[in-house]
């Protein structure tokens, strides 16, 4: 489902509190300048369409030898997989129609290496409601990645991402002990709150799905708020405790409004 507040809108906002701001990885607006400063400083980046969802739009780019190479997925879905000699030849994906004077908005993103022990791509899914006047956490879930994935590090449920407990995530995934799971999970709830009393003072929602990923200290890095969030995922977490939570409060905000 795609993001009308927009990524940049959003990086733009989250700046303005100390706390979110040191949470965000690096980003600038989308531009070849832009592009050749980001991979020049980072082994990789992501390149991400302004507002789509889904994993739509979204390309891991780093260079490899003399070449530039991107992985990832078109405005409307396509996998792609290339490496090319040339910077521009990436942009010409990017903006295919750019010829006809329409130019897709993009934002450039440093790439987090937040990855389980075996590997593979992980996030974390961690969603706010707005309970009588007061944000809470309804809940949280990681997402693991594919081995097909592991390539253009998208972890997304529609790419075939596994949805997991945050427990089963930090405790079997990552091997965290007690101790550091419980900081990781105190860290993201504080984040998250935050983040959505931020967002509200300009784009106010009821509800946000706030996703970050885990570098591998355990410090949890803030990748994008989502203002329609869906709970489907919940829905795959053993006896659905969360999501039948998450659907109460909806039910008590739904009281409110009427």
């Amino acid at each position: 489902m795609s993001n009308p507040l927009g990524k940049w809108k959003q990086k733009l906002l989250l700046q303005q509190n100390p706390l979110t701001a040191k949470s965000i990885p690096q980003t600038s607006i989308y531009s070849l300048a832009n592009l050749l400063d980001f991979i020049n400083r980072y082994e990789y980046i992501f390149v991400k369409h302004d507002t789509s969802g889904q994993g739509r739009g979204i390309f891991k780019v780093y260079k490899r030898n003399e070449l530039y190479c991107f992985n990832g997925f078109s405005i409307q879905g396509d996998p792609i997989n290339k490496c090319v000699p040339a910077i521009k030849d990436f942009h010409k994906v990017l903006h295919p129609f750019e010829k006809f004077g329409k130019l897709g908005n993009y934002i450039i993103q440093e790439g987090v290496k937040s990855l389980a022990l075996n590997g593979l791509p992980i996030s974390i899914r961690v969603h706010v409601q707005n309970l009588k006047g007061k944000w809470v956490i309804g809940g949280m879930y990681g997402k693991i990645g594919t081995a097909a994935t592991i390539e253009n590090g998208i972890v997304n449920a529609h790419r075939g991402a596994q949805v997991v407990s945050i427990d089963d995530l930090l405790s079997v995934h990552l091997k965290m002990g007690e101790s550091d799971k419980k900081d990781a999970i105190d860290s993201l709830k504080k984040i998250s709150i935050t983040a959505a009393k931020v967002i509200a003072t300009h784009f106010p929602c009821r509800e946000y799905g706030i996703d970050f990923g885990l570098e591998p200290k355990g410090k949890p890095v803030l990748l994008e708020v989502n203002s329609t969030p869906g709970i489907s995922g919940f829905a795959h977490i053993e006896n659905k405790v969360i999501w039948k939570r998450i659907v109460k409060n909806r039910k008590i905000q739904n009281e409110i409004d009427s």
